[in-house]
């Protein structure tokens, strides 16, 4: 029988699995994006033009595609393992959130939280206003709150420690 035991989970967990994870869910999330862009707007590589901008500080159209597959690549990767990252090490912090279904829930609704966060908020301080121009944002709720979120508390949740109940027995050894 499984028992909800609280585990120090620790920062190692934390950045082991918050790295994959956030890798894992931002491939997830890219390809989602790529295939809607190429769908929606017949261009594929869009997404990756706009994520390029932002370190480039360039307007998307302004970028080569070779140039805005290496940069926007990079830039989404690392953005998606350091948030995975800060995801993981909070769930390590608190206990309440070590259950597979809080894990879950959590990081799918920081995956909400970070898309009105980047895109009206980050992204204008950044010089990076296409993002909030030029994405729906019925796409943008969906990728990041399941895409990229829901991926990465389900890997999370798969990765936390299944603690088991032990029972113990006793033997008496009788002499006849």
């Amino acid at each position: 029988m499984a028992t909800n035991v609280n585990v120090n989970l620790g920062s190692g967990w934390a950045v082991r699995n918050g790295l994959v994870g956030g890798a894992v869910a931002g491939i997830v999330f890219a390809m989602a994006e790529m295939l809607a862009a190429l769908i929606f707007n017949n261009n594929f590589l869009g997404p990756l033009h706009m994520i390029a901008g932002v370190p480039l500080q360039t307007p998307p159209t302004k970028i080569d595609d070779t140039t805005a597959i290496i940069v926007g690549i990079l830039t989404h990767m690392a953005f998606s393992m350091v948030l995975g990252v800060i995801v993981a090490y909070i769930i390590a912090s608190v206990p309440a959130l070590q259950t597979p279904t809080a894990t879950i829930i959590f990081a799918s609704l920081v995956g909400f939280i970070i898309w009105p966060f980047d895109f009206y908020v980050l992204a204008p301080i950044i010089n990076a206003p296409w993002f909030a121009e030029k994405t729906d944002p019925v796409q943008q709720f969906i990728w990041h709150t399941f895409a990229y979120g829901t991926v990465l508390g389900l890997y999370l949740s798969s990765q936390l420690p299944r603690v088991r109940a032990t029972t113990t027995t006793t033997t008496t050894n009788t002499t006849v």
